[in-house]
Parts: C-alpha cells; sequence; structure tokens
C-alpha cells in the first residue's frame, strides 16, 4: 500500500562462507544466529552508509533456512521509498563495527546499521518483498541437475 512507509523484507548477510571469513566484518553462523537488529528501537536504515541519511528502521532479523541473516523493515524517506519501488536501489549492506585489541585481533563485531544500497558487496543481500509482494526470485540451473530451480525466498549465494 503507497502512503507514509514502506515495508520490506530481504536478505542482510549471505551463508557464511566455509573456510576462513573474506573480511574480518563477515559474520559466522553463531553471530548471525544470535544478531537481534530489532532490538530496541531497530537498527538505523542509512542509503548507501550515509549517517547523514536515515531512511527507516529494521524491526526484526532471523537466521534464514540457508544459514543466511534475514531482515524486515520500514522505509518512511520519500525518495528512499521511491527508489525501492522503482527497482532502482534494493540491495542491502550490514555495516559492521569491529572491535579489536592492540595487536589486531578481532575482539567482537556488532552490527551499526542496515545500507540500501544499489549493488551490495555481498552476494544475495537484497531486498526481496516490497510491502507483502515478492520482487526478487532466484533461478538455479545446474548442468548437473538439468532442471531449474526457482525458490521465491531463497537468495542467489553469489
Amino acid at each position: 500500500m503507497p502512503g507514509d512507509k514502506l515495508s520490506f523484507k530481504g536478505v542482510a548477510h549471505p551463508p557464511p562462507a566455509r573456510g576462513p571469513r573474506a573480511n574480518e566484518a563477515d559474520l559466522c553462523a553463531a553471530e548471525i544466529a544470535t544478531t537481534n537488529l530489532g532490538r530496541g528501537a531497530g537498527t538505523p536504515m542509512l542509503v548507501e552508509h550515509d549517517h547523514g541519511a536515515p531512511c527507516g528502521r529494521v524491526l526484526a532479523s532471523w537466521e534464514g533456512r540457508n544459514g543466511e541473516l534475514r531482515v524486515a523493515g520500514v522505509i518512511d524517506d520519500p525518495q528512499a521509498m521511491q527508489d525501492v519501488r522503482s527497482g532502482e536501489m534494493r540491495g542491502l549492506s550490514l555495516g559492521t563495527g569491529v572491535v579489536t585489541d592492540e595487536s589486531g585481533a578481532t575482539l567482537m563485531r556488532t552490527q551499526d546499521e542496515l545500507s540500501l544500497c544499489t549493488e551490495p558487496r555481498r552476494g544475495g543481500c537484497y531486498i526481496d518483498t516490497v510491502d507483502g509482494a515478492s520482487v526478487r526470485t532466484v533461478a538455479c540451473f545446474s548442468k548437473r541437475s538439468g532442471a531449474p530451480y526457482a525458490p521465491a525466498s531463497r537468495p542467489s549465494h553469489g
């Protein structure tokens, strides 16, 4: 329903990589399972990690069936709403703070914000539902299986 808020669901972080993290800000399975982006008033939504451009809030997060971090939230900025509705900006990028000790060893990771973006750096991190309507599906084709597989709610893994 067009109005003063747009509700969305999507993938904020893909399933964790097997083996070492590609980046120190990447989350492991335990971190995905325990992340709560809906705590308090909800994690802020920004546009392209610009703290001067808040556009909404994440209201809930949970571990998806494939191990990904899924989110639900609202966008209340008119321009951001238009960009999401038009398909111009449906990428999601998780802003993760990393605290280290003096030697550089990671002590803690915190999810500071979630941003709308045109192209996420992590594969499969997109809004897939807008105001209850599916807006993104993924079709996977494997030479070995020979058959397409197109679940509406599963993200691409790169």
